[in-house]
């Protein structure tokens, strides 16, 4: 499985970048996963650098958005081994995405309806993603909190 992350602006709260961390190191034994970090500026210009970061890759593309669709972590664990090619995770800056690159992704995908900061998206993201993984594979992550 391979997995690339694009996210506007760094994670300046060290503790919730250590735990960012942790999870991508959990994930790293069962996918390939990659960061990219894009500079914040206002959403057109982030737009224009995410679309030239994608970079013609042929991946699924999923864009964090409000207006996008969302899952239980038993249904996103289904929709990602879905997926037969690799996953590109698109996350904006504090003002959201461009409509360009809402457009081009093959799905909005919501975290919440509620609103977090881009940078807690990061984390929150990373966490379903194990999670997802875990599912897949009947590991024990996901049920820990039904114990």
């Amino acid at each position: 499985m391979l997995i690339k992350i694009i996210a506007v602006g760094k994670i300046k709260d060290r503790g919730l970048q250590n735990k960012i961390d942790e999870f991508i190191k959990w994930i790293s034994p069962y996918a390939k996963i990659e960061m990219v970090e894009l500079r914040d500026s206002n959403v057109e210009s982030e737009g224009t650098a995410i679309l030239k970061a994608l970079n013609r890759e042929k991946a699924f593309v999923f864009a964090l958005s409000e207006e996008g669709r969302e899952f239980s972590s038993s249904e996103l664990a289904r929709e990602l081994a879905a997926v037969d090619r690799k996953m590109i995770f698109i996350i904006g800056g504090p003002f959201g995405l461009s409509p360009a690159v809402k457009q081009g992704a093959d799905m909005l995908l919501s975290l919440s309806k509620m609103t977090f900061t881009h940078e807690m998206a990061r984390l929150f993201l990373v966490e379903q993603i194990y999670r997802a993984i875990d599912i897949a594979r009947g590991g024990k992550y996901h049920n820990q909190s039904r114990l």
